[in-house]
């Protein structure tokens, strides 16, 4: 039984692991998608916004939410994320060190801001990473990375 768990277990870590990089991303995507709808419905301003952007290389790490306003208020957000396991999620190209995505009321993304959002779990090996491009009228789509090259 020892032998067999010491089989078992690594596959079992990585599953984990997995379900937990997917789960991040799919609340990414939902929130995108959210904040598009809400910001039609309403008819007014809605963001995705970082709740601690304090680390430029892990902006969207701790958190986020949907908001209304830019930039908004987590305090009184529409709807908040949380991360889970141990991950960094940095915005890369015109993402880089922004800590909110802002959608009008047409549901159109403000600025017309190109970029990415990088997802990396903490171990090099092991983790696959996921990029999620958030193309010039908001909408998000995901793909498979490699982290740590």
């Amino acid at each position: 039984a020892a032998v067999m768990m010491a089989f078992a277990l690594p596959a079992f870590n990585d599953f984990i692991t997995q379900r937990e990089m997917t789960t991040n991303v799919n609340a990414m995507v939902s929130a995108v998608n959210y904040a598009r709808s809400e910001a039609s419905r309403i008819g007014s301003t809605v963001s995705v916004q970082a709740q601690d952007a304090g680390d430029s290389d892990n902006e969207w790490g701790p958190g986020f939410c949907v908001t209304v306003g830019d930039p908004g208020n987590c305090d009184a957000a529409l709807q908040a994320f949380s991360m889970a396991g141990t991950i960094t999620f940095d915005g890369v190209g015109g993402l880089q060190a922004l800590d909110s995505l802002t959608y009008n009321s047409r549901g159109l993304l403000q600025g017309g801001v190109l970029g990415t959002l990088e997802l990396c779990g903490a171990d090099a090996d092991a983790d696959p990473g996921r990029v999620i491009t958030v193309n010039a009228v908001g909408r998000a789509s995901v793909l498979a990375m490699v982290c740590y090259p």
